[in-house]
């Protein structure tokens, strides 16, 4: 996740490898809440994409954070008020094209990003609702992936593929440890131990990666953005 202090090096020191590096995974976490936020502003697919393609570019180009201090507090925030502004520009200039120079910047693959977008007239959840839950999902996916990272450099990649879903607590005691001790060649003990372990490194990613998204992330403010991200689940 993208943290406040690399992308603000890209600003102040020129330090392009490590600010385009952060700027790139800036781009994999967010490009799917941006896209899907355009479509739910009226936006076609293909306009939606030219718009997320060009306000990226428009990142890596350095200029989105020509202005950004430490004051600004969340990525995610800042990012949906930046990019609500860019869509403006674009309507007001009444022009479709890439603004990118018709580069591709980013590997965006908006028929997946299609897939998970159903506009119904009678869901009256704002565009900016959508967008807040889409960015908690990413954080969560982001998580689970460097998790299955770990493990699989661990050695325990085949485990984890089995107890990953596990990781919601909401799923204790569904009567699946039996099988899975089984399928591990485990006791129920030791299964639910390595669940337990699990959970507890996935609440250590997460909350590094939530403190990344933060200029100033203290113990408070992490705790309150985990907060918020929760309730952008269920809005």
């Amino acid at each position: 996740m993208t943290r406040w202090s690399v992308v603000l090096t890209l600003r102040d020191e020129g330090d392009a490898p490590r600010g385009r590096l952060a700027l790139d995974e800036l781009c994999r976490i967010y490009w799917r809440p941006v896209y899907s936020y355009a479509r739910y502003q009226g936006l076609s697919p293909s306009d939606a994409e030219d718009l997320t393609q060009s306000f990226f570019s428009y990142a890596l180009e350095k200029d989105l954070f020509s202005a950004a201090d430490s004051t600004l507090g969340k990525m995610r925030n800042y990012l949906l008020t930046a990019f609500g502004r860019h869509i403006k520009h674009w309507q007001r200039q009444n022009n479709a094209q890439k603004r990118g120079g018709g580069r591709d910047i980013i590997s965006i693959e908006a028929s997946q990003a299609e897939n998970e977008i159903t506009i119904d007239p009678a869901d009256h959840r704002t565009p900016e609702s959508i967008y807040q839950r889409l960015c908690a999902l990413r954080i969560i996916e982001a998580a689970v992936d460097q998790l299955a990272i770990e493990q699989t450099e661990a050695g325990k990649g085949e485990q984890f593929n089995l107890l990953r879903s596990r990781l919601d607590p909401s799923q204790a005691g569904s009567g699946n440890d039996a099988e899975l001790a089984a399928q591990l060649g485990l006791s129920h003990d030791a299964v639910r131990q390595s669940i337990s372990r699990l959970r507890k490194r996935f609440r250590e990613i997460m909350r590094d990666l939530v403190a990344a998204t933060l200029s100033d992330p203290s113990e408070e403010s992490v705790q309150e953005e985990l907060s918020a991200l929760r309730n952008a689940l269920v809005s």
